[in-house]
């Protein structure tokens, strides 16, 4: 495996954070794992949506920068793409039953119409990257369909398949292209009923090249599929890394058992659903006219922000999406999206949120307004980021059509020179707020541009909303 783009000397110091402060799986021989004798498994089939919803609730929990796909989406982008043409050979050739991590497999599999699923990535630190993040596919079917599936003979094969090569064929326009990754089995940490792991890297790179652990979970009527960069590969950095991905499945199987399928929530009263509020992202259009790519990645109603403590109440100058989603609990929903502005340097977030008759005046988004009304510099609290202090805030003057309305600009607490812009507003019940975050300071001319994307967003949304 090739590296990818984007490789820096911070995500080597970031797997290298991670391996310091991982205990390692002990052992280092091949095997399958299991849980202990009368360990919970789920017992029912989820459904797409249902799978979307529980990944979402562990990625949450764990108050960093994760993203579960739509499904939905997936499912119709695979109905209109072609698929790859490509072939796989396994030397040995039994060893056919133990899965890697390859786009096409994995594509293929995810898709099956008669399996529910859904994916993500998991971030494993504030800071991701490709080192530090898990990619993880979630699948649900009767138990034995699942079996079938993923663990077709696999625990018997552990020790003949310690080592073993796979080849890929790729079919493209002009001619065909191959790989060769060799992989070997690793002691699988105690998760789920059923698990193996797995190391992966191009066939003749060198133990301080790139490669990929994965880890493949049964538990019930659930599978894991989970994959984490890894580099330099060794025995070190690959047991850490699935001692992660295990932790993880863990939290996702804990949580399936503990909320298993069943009748959706009622909507808050007064409240759009989070499908209307999703609507409502969908096709906006950007500046001259161009369609913003809207990908939606959570609509449900508003819970208080699990693992993130609030500043203190007396803070003056406060952004604090605790106390924000904290008090917006009492009864609203919210959709959240990541909008493509077709600049490949300006990245935008965008937020949607209906307050149903619960939620009473003074109005949650108000009092987040009046807090940073003003301040040059503001103790934010953000949901996925933590507690930061944003220094050298300048307030932005933009005119909006809204009943209320805040914008500003900071830079990044890091020192990695990255700028924001901020901006909300709320008309009667709804609120919309958008950030821009662009890769480098701003000069002053370029403000106006991430201050326009921002405002498109808003400003349509309302229109599309007819408030």
């Amino acid at each position: 495996m090739m590296p990818r783009p984007g490789w820096t000397a911070g995500a080597v110091a970031a797997l290298m954070a991670l391996a310091a402060c991982s205990p390692a799986p002990g052992g280092t021989s091949p095997s399958s794992s299991s849980a202990p004798p009368g360990a919970a498994a789920p017992g029912e089939v989820y459904g797409d949506q249902q799978l979307v919803e529980l990944a979402t609730t562990v990625v949450r929990s764990r108050n960093l920068r994760g993203l579960v796909d739509d499904t939905r989406n997936l499912r119709e982008t695979a109905k209109v793409a072609t698929p790859s043409a490509s072939t796989g050979v396994t030397r040995p050739e039994q060893c056919a039953a133990f899965r890697l991590h390859e786009e096409t497999e994995t594509a293929i599999r995810r898709t099956a119409p008669d399996v529910s699923f859904a994916e993500g990535r998991m971030p494993l630190t504030g800071q991701s990257s490709q080192t530090t993040t898990i990619l993880f596919v979630i699948r649900s079917a009767p138990h034995d369909k699942l079996a079938a599936a993923d663990f077709n003979k696999t625990d018997a094969l552990a020790a003949e398949c310690a080592h073993f090569e796979r080849s890929y064929t790729y079919s493209m326009a002009g001619g065909t292209m191959s790989a060769t990754y060799e992989a070997q089995l690793l002691t699988a940490p105690p998760v789920g009923q059923q698990a193996y792991a797995t190391t992966q890297k191009a066939k003749g790179l060198g133990p301080k090249d790139i490669g990929t652990a994965g880890l493949q979970v049964l538990a019930g009527t659930v599978s894991i599929d989970m994959a984490l960069t890894v580099w330099p590969v060794n025995s070190e950095t690959t047991a850490r890394a699935v001692d992660s991905m295990a932790g993880f499945a863990r939290d996702l199987i804990d949580e399936a058992v503990k909320n298993p399928p069943g009748a959706p929530q009622p909507n808050p009263a007064g409240a759009r659903s989070p499908e209307e509020l999703t609507q409502l992202l969908k096709g906006v259009k950007g500046g001259a006219g161009r369609e913003l790519y809207v990908t939606p990645t959570e609509a449900r109603a508003v819970t208080r922000a699990s693992g993130a403590s609030p500043l203190p109440s007396r803070a003056s100058c406060a952004y604090d999406d605790a106390a924000y989603y904290g008090a917006l609990a009492a009864g609203a929903t919210m959709a959240q999206a990541i909008v493509s502005t077709g600049d490949k340097l300006l990245s935008l977030d965008a937020s949607i949120i209906s307050m149903g008759s619960a939620v009473t005046q003074p109005y949650p988004f108000d009092t987040r307004t009046s807090a940073i009304s003003g301040c040059t510099s503001i103790q934010a609290n953000v949901l996925g980021q933590g507690q930061l202090s944003w220094s050298a805030v300048q307030p932005l003057a933009v005119q909006l059509d809204a009943d209320s309305s805040h914008a500003f600009r900071y830079q990044a607490p890091d020192g990695s020179g990255r700028s924001y812009v901020r901006l909300g507003a709320r008309k009667g019940t709804l609120s919309v707020e958008a950030s821009t975050m662009t890769y480098r300071p701003l000069a002053e001319g370029e403000v106006q541009a991430a201050v326009d994307a921002a405002t498109t967003v808003i400003e349509q949304v309302f229109a599309k909303a007819g408030v």
